[in-house]
């Protein structure tokens, strides 16, 4: 018996790329307005921080007394107003004023030179793979560029010398994501903006990243019954993981910040997380319906090499 085929959806910073975009993101915006003072990175990001521990030390309950589900979905979603503040000061810099699709190409293609932006090793054979036998692919981000991450995508899969891209197409990978809009204002776009009162919309917090992923499974249109497959290695993937039918938490040998403080979170609320590299086709056949495997556990972690692939 085959194994069925699979609804791959992969979470873009830290988990289908090795470390965070948004630097790169933010640097498209300067190179464009260099002649214009603009305020440092740093301190757009120190900002963001500040803003962070301030809601953090009021927060109730704190980390350590969350330890139910609810409790820590609840806490994600108090973050929605730390984050949209962060993208309304760079809209109110200005950073990303003129910025247009020419500039968000050559940065796409400078990072794939400069290697500033780095894939997972057999990306392509993953992909490749899924939509052979009959699955899906996409891409989930809480991260400032959509388009950024097609053209990078579309960059690396052309410089690619390996045999798993032959018709394979960027097209193919279903990328939902915020947006810089440019133009004189240098806004950004809200995912969900339609119908949103204004500045709000965006896709923040692991809330709105479980309603992109629900959209994309309702729109799969074809009747054929897939496995939801999530990909992701921080805190705002706990809602998805714990949605999809199988959640898989991208670990580094040296775990990052993210990585670990979601891995803390899985341990402080109880939920079963093991090695992947324990798991047998089996687990993919046997399901009682989305999100309950026969064996009660759907959530697994990985260090980053092929065994996820796999």
């Amino acid at each position: 018996m085959s194994s069925p085929p699979v609804h791959l959806i992969l979470d873009w910073d830290g988990t289908l790329t090795t470390s965070s975009t948004l630097p790169i993101i933010a640097q498209i915006g300067y190179d464009r307005n260099i002649s214009r003072p603009l305020p440092s990175w740093n301190t757009i990001s120190d900002a963001y921080m500040s803003d962070l521990r301030a809601h953090t030390s009021i927060y109730s309950p704190p980390a350590v007394e969350r330890n139910t589900i609810a409790q820590e979905l609840h806490w994600l979603e108090s973050l929605r107003d730390v984050e949209r503040k962060s993208m309304g000061r760079a809209e109110t810099a200005g950073i990303f004023k003129h910025v247009g699709s020419g500039d968000i190409q050559q940065a796409a293609e400078q990072a794939l030179k400069a290697a500033t932006v780095v894939l997972r090793d057999h990306w392509i054979d993953l992909v490749g793979r899924v939509l052979r036998d009959g699955g899906k692919v996409g891409v989930v981000s809480v991260g400032w560029s959509g388009e950024f991450i097609r053209c990078f995508l579309k960059t690396a899969l052309e410089a690619s010398r390996e045999e798993a891209k032959e018709g394979l197409k960027v097209e193919d990978i279903d990328v939902r994501a915020n947006d810089i809009v440019g133009g004189e204002e240098g806004r950004m776009n809200r995912y969900f903006e339609h119908g949103a009162r204004k500045g709000e919309g965006g896709i923040w917090t692991a809330r709105d990243k479980r309603k992109v992923m629900n959209e994309m499974v309702a729109e799969e249109g074809d009747g054929k019954e897939r496995v939801l497959v999530y990909v992701g290695d921080s805190v705002t993937d706990l809602e998805c993981l714990l949605a999809a039918d199988v959640g898989i938490c991208v670990r580094d040998r040296v775990e990052s910040g993210e990585q670990t403080e979601l891995k803390q979170s899985l341990g402080r609320l109880g939920v079963g997380c093991s090695n992947i590299s324990t798991m047998g086709l089996d687990h993919l056949r046997n399901f009682t319906g989305r999100g309950k495997p026969v064996d009660g556990n759907s959530i697994w972690w990985d260090s980053g090499r092929r065994d996820w692939v796999r």
